[in-house]
């Protein structure tokens, strides 16, 4: 009976670990990166799932344009032929994308905000056209809201969205935003901001929060690519990489690794960095395409990204 006790505890052990390493197993890809999105004559880049994963929306040449497919690449269809690809991002319903729309007239570049809704319904312009818009807006208050940086300071505005069930009577949740050199930490409604950046006098690009809310991922200009926790304790430096996204268990960072010869991208690869710092596991080692500006599909179970050279947006098929 101990000797049989003794064999089930081991087996239990042995299980325990088995699921343990699998649950925290390394990113790794799967097959070859595969064609997702290519059309004559444009040069798709920069592409962004929505909330849910049935949808990707893309942008092209000079983030002109917006561009909706299925999340199998079918039904490609252009959202707006308007300058407002540049830094886009989903509601949480998946049914709008919150931009900053670009205009040039008498030789003078004008910024609004604008809400544009996957429907194909008329889009909701949030500001008047201004001459300066130093920053691009931010969700806030679960779509609620949307806040903009200017002169060092949030103007925030309601977005005409109805918060989602799930989200109502929830306490408010600060949000993150990039001010002239510093990261801030914002709250609603007092509109106040926290300084919580890591470096003085460092530019900071690509600011991007974990899913969980607990962590931030950002690029220094001219400098490497960091997490921290959000109340700027805890900085790993995970080495030269840029775009980076976060995976949907907020435990690694998918980012490029570019080479250059000073005028053209010559290499880039996909690694994803674990966010101790200790791992860091090469995606797209043998494809031999250069690949940029990742995003980790909300499943977790693909990445998509863009070829410069190629104009086509790939993904790639992640298993952990």
């Amino acid at each position: 009976m101990r000797f049989k006790k003794f064999t089930s505890i081991a087996f239990l052990l042995l299980i325990t670990a088995f699921v343990s390493f699998k649950v925290h197993a390394q990113p790794q890809a799967v097959g070859e990166p595969q064609i997702l999105l290519k059309q004559d004559g444009v040069n798709f880049q920069a592409p962004v799932w929505s909330p849910d994963g049935n949808t990707l929306a893309v942008t092209a040449d000079r983030y002109v344009g917006i561009w909706l497919a299925n999340a199998d690449g079918s039904d490609l269809r252009q959202l707006t032929v308007a300058d407002a690809g540049y830094g886009f991002s989903w509601s949480n319903d998946s049914q709008s994308i919150l931009t900053r729309v670009n205009t040039v007239e008498n030789r003078r570049r004008n910024h609004a905000i604008s809400i544009f809704h996957t429907d194909g319904s008329a889009p909701d312009q949030i500001t008047d056209f201004r001459p300066t818009m130093e920053a691009l807006p931010k969700w806030a208050q679960y779509g609620e809201k949307v806040v903009l940086i200017q002169n060092d300071k949030i103007e925030a505005f309601d977005s005409g969205m109805e918060i989602q069930e799930q989200f109502k009577n929830k306490p408010s949740l600060p949000f993150y935003v990039l001010k002239s050199n510093e990261i801030a930490k914002g709250k609603i409604p007092t509109n106040s901001t926290e300084n919580i950046s890591p470096f003085t006098d460092a530019q900071y690009l690509n600011l991007e929060v974990s899913p969980d809310g607990q962590k931030l991922a950002f690029e220094v200009y001219g400098g490497n690519l960091y997490v921290m926790n959000v109340d700027g304790s805890d900085l790993v430096d995970l080495g030269k990489a840029n775009r980076p996204s976060w995976s949907p268990d907020s435990r690694y960072v998918v980012a490029s690794v570019s080479e250059d010869d000073g005028y053209n991208i010559t290499k880039g690869d996909l690694f994803a960095f674990s966010i101790d710092g200790n791992e860091k596991v090469n995606l797209t080692q043998q494809s031999g395409l250069i690949a940029q500006n990742p995003d980790w599909s909300p499943d977790g179970s693909r990445i998509a990204f863009d070829v410069p050279n190629e104009g086509a947006i790939y993904v790639i098929n992640i298993q952990q």
